[in-house]
Order: structure tokens, then C-alpha cells, then sequence
């Protein structure tokens, strides 16, 4: 039987507390994917780094007394770190929207009377989709898609309406999640080029139109972040809804880990 809709005044749990949460499978792939980001990022670097100083050890470091130059892998690498942090940042929020897409698949998995009645789909859509087995996930897919595409604000009403769940429990959250979907939109499809559109849902980017946006490495570091730990809230309200199937966090005690570095 699903239960009610938590409410919006319930505590948030945070910190390590956090971690020993269940996930869903959903969650899991999210954050499994922001996981192989990192490693991706720290591997390149580390990649880059051997090269202009020939390192064998990889803990050594770099002389700073004697810098690669102008020329150097660092430095070109630098010219380009732009780009790579915009690959990287629409990646991540793609990630949160394809968790978005996951989670719904799962619930209306487990509850399929709850798909929209309304959702118009070719009969080819449907057949093809129906004999590769995943008809509902291809549906979710292709709500979120949609959706996100027109403004966050329909996503979030039709989790409210059709799954009875609330996407974001502070309105900060959610400027903020709408700031970073519309970023993501602005770099995918128009070069990262400020344009009307863009400055009509963002005005404090009024001064930015026709110039390329910039992301602060702080900034967007936070924004991710923030994108993270709202869907760690979200899985825990949809899973005390549904009762959605979880996978059980691998998290060591620091007195556990300690115990077995002093037995060692």
C-alpha cells in the first residue's frame, strides 16, 4: 500500500547519518556515475602531470621551483580546462536527471497504475519498447526529457500530482536546480552562449546576453553537490513511500577501521 506524501517540514538527515542510509538502485547508478567522474578527472590530471615531469612515483611531487612551460601539458591543459569542465558538469546533471527517469521507472515498476493515462506514444514507440522489455522505463525516460525541457517547475508538479512526492523541500534547492538544468541546457544547445530565453528565466544573467557563461569552479562544485544531496533526500522519501527495493551502504565504522589498521 503506498503511504502519504512526507511532508515538507520532516527533518533532513545529513552528515554521516547520511551515509548509512539505503539506496535505491536508482540512487546507486547516480552516484556511481559521479564517482567514475572524479576517477576520470583525477586520473587525466595525473596522466598530464607525468608527462611534463617524467614522475615514476606517482605520490611525488611536482618541482615548483623548475614549472613546465607555455608549451607544457599543465599549461595546455589549462587553456583547455574550460571545456572539460563543461563536459563534466553536464554529465553530472544529465546523471541527475537520468536518476530522476530511474527513480520514476522504478515506482511505476512496482505501481504501473500510476503511468499517466494521458501519455500519447506511437503504437511503433510502444510495440518496440514492449518487446525489449523496458516500456516503462522508456516512458519515464521520455517524461523527464520532456518535461525538463520545457521547466523544472512541470517536473516537479508532475511528481507531486501523479507520484504524490515532492522534489525539492527548500525553495533554495530548487532555484538552484532550476539555475543548473537551464546552465546545462545554455551549454548543450547554444554553445554556452547567454541568449533571451536563458536571461527570461535567469535575469541576473541580464548582463551576460550573447557572451559565453563561465562556470567558477567553487560555483559549480556547490551546484553539483547540492544536485547530489537533494536526490540522497529524495530516494529516502521514495522509499519510505513505496517501499522501493534498496541496496544496503558499505560504510565502515571509524572505530571499526581503526581496530583493524591497529591489528595489522
Amino acid at each position: 500500500m503506498v503511504g502519504s506524501m512526507t511532508g515538507e517540514t520532516e527533518k533532513e538527515i545529513s552528515g554521516l547519518a547520511l551515509l548509512r542510509q539505503p539506496a535505491t538502485l536508482a540512487l546507486a547508478r547516480y552516484l556511481n556515475d559521479l564517482r567514475s567522474m572524479v576517477g576520470f578527472q583525477a586520473y587525466l590530471w595525473q596522466m598530464i602531470v607525468k608527462v611534463d615531469y617524467a614522475q615514476i612515483e606517482p605520490a611525488t611531487l611536482p618541482n615548483l621551483d623548475n614549472p613546465p612551460g607555455a608549451h607544457s601539458a599543465v599549461a595546455q591543459m589549462d587553456m583547455h580546462r574550460t571545456v572539460l569542465d563543461e563536459m563534466v558538469y553536464c554529465r553530472e546533471v544529465n546523471s541527475f536527471l537520468t536518476y530522476l527517469a530511474d527513480l520514476m521507472t522504478l515506482i511505476y515498476g512496482k505501481y504501473p497504475k500510476k503511468l499517466p493515462s494521458n501519455k500519447q506514444t506511437s503504437y511503433r514507440f510502444a510495440i518496440e519498447r514492449h518487446l525489449a522489455g523496458d516500456l516503462i522505463s522508456a516512458l519515464a525516460e521520455e517524461t523527464v526529457r520532456e518535461l525538463t525541457h520545457q521547466n523544472l517547475g512541470d517536473l516537479e508538479e508532475h511528481f507531486r500530482k501523479k507520484l504524490d512526492l515532492v522534489l525539492f523541500t527548500k525553495e533554495n534547492d530548487r532555484a538552484q536546480a532550476a539555475l543548473s538544468i537551464d546552465l546545462r541546457n545554455i551549454i548543450t544547445h547554444n554553445r554556452g552562449i547567454v541568449n533571451r530565453f536563458f536571461v527570461q528565466r535567469n535575469p541576473r544573467f541580464a548582463d551576460a546576453l550573447g557572451k559565453r557563461v563561465v562556470l567558477g569552479e567553487e560555483e559549480s562544485r556547490e551546484m553539483l553537490g547540492a544536485l547530489g544531496f537533494c536526490a540522497r533526500q529524495l530516494d529516502l522519501r521514495a522509499i519510505g513511500k513505496f517501499g522501493l527495493e534498496t541496496i544496503e551502504p558499505k560504510f565502515k565504522e571509524p572505530s571499526t577501521v581503526a581496530a583493524s589498521d591497529g591489528g595489522a
